[in-house]
């Protein structure tokens, strides 16, 4: 474990400068508009801060401030969702971390789920001890169906419930997977107004999502018929898998132009 007391008091009189502004993260250019000094002299004054103890490299030139009565300074960390508004913004979560925030489902996951406009090379993503589901998405897919919570200081966006559940239907792996999809369709339906699935739907431009979720909906017995008829009228030719996800076999679903690879909580009741 590390001993952040091997900082001198000048290194703590100038760390305590720099977090002066109440900021979570710190980066070079933080010190050298408080320090006055140059980039390159940054970057090496927090690099030994980081072996001292007293910051944490989150990745290549972004730091957190360790606090002095941290017990394991080697693995203090900050809130998943703040670091992932950090570097990612603009942003939103979706998937199984918007599902377990809007009580859509109890599952927790270890990693969080996320879209941004900005470039990802890959995912997932490690930071810190989080782990990271992170994609792509334009800039005009942060105009709808989003909804802003303040953690701490930090405003975030978060899918609402019915976006929630269309990114889950287009993308069934950020969600656990078809079958828990299934039951954050399930816990939507309950509390909510189909009728924005079907607006959102509209908005993705993503036809398999109406497959997947008029299949669902009766596959799970629920009575929506106006929600089943709206989906049969936004089928697209051809043949989608269930779950892009799952294995590539599975009997043909003609009525909803479904591939059904996978199996979901009480398939085939009336």
């Amino acid at each position: 474990m590390l001993d952040p007391a091997g900082i001198s008091a000048r290194g703590r009189a100038e760390l305590t400068q720099v977090m002066g502004g109440g900021g979570r993260f710190i980066a070079p250019q933080d010190l050298v508009d408080t320090l006055g000094i140059d980039a390159d002299a940054a970057a090496k004054k927090l690099s030994r801060w980081a072996e001292d103890g007293w910051v944490r490299r989150v990745r290549r030139g972004l730091y957190i401030p360790v606090p002095v009565d941290a017990a394991n300074p080697a693995g203090w960390s900050e809130d998943p969702l703040l670091v992932a508004a950090e570097i990612w913004s603009p942003c939103y979560f979706t998937g199984w971390t918007a599902a377990h925030h809007w009580s859509l489902t109890e599952q927790v996951f270890r990693a969080t789920v996320l879209k941004t406009t900005r470039r990802v090379r890959s995912s997932p993503v490690h930071l810190l001890d989080h782990e990271y589901l992170v994609s792509h998405v334009p800039a005009d897919a942060l105009a709808w169906g989003l909804k802003s919570v303040w953690l701490a200081d930090t405003r975030v966006q978060f899918a609402d419930p019915a976006r929630t559940v269309i990114d889950i239907l287009d993308t069934p792996a950020v969600g656990g997977g078809i079958r828990h999809g299934a039951d954050v369709v399930a816990s939507y339906l309950a509390e909510h107004d189909w009728r924005a699935l079907v607006e959102y739907g509209d908005r993705l431009g993503n036809r398999a999502v109406f497959k997947r979720l008029g299949y669902l909906v009766e596959a799970l017995g629920d009575a929506h018929p106006d929600l089943v008829s709206a989906c049969q009228e936004r089928l697209s030719s051809g043949i989608s898998p269930l779950d892009p996800s799952g294995p590539s076999g599975g009997r043909r679903n003609m009525r909803w132009g479904l591939r059904v690879n996978a199996t979901v909580i009480q398939e085939g009741a009336s």
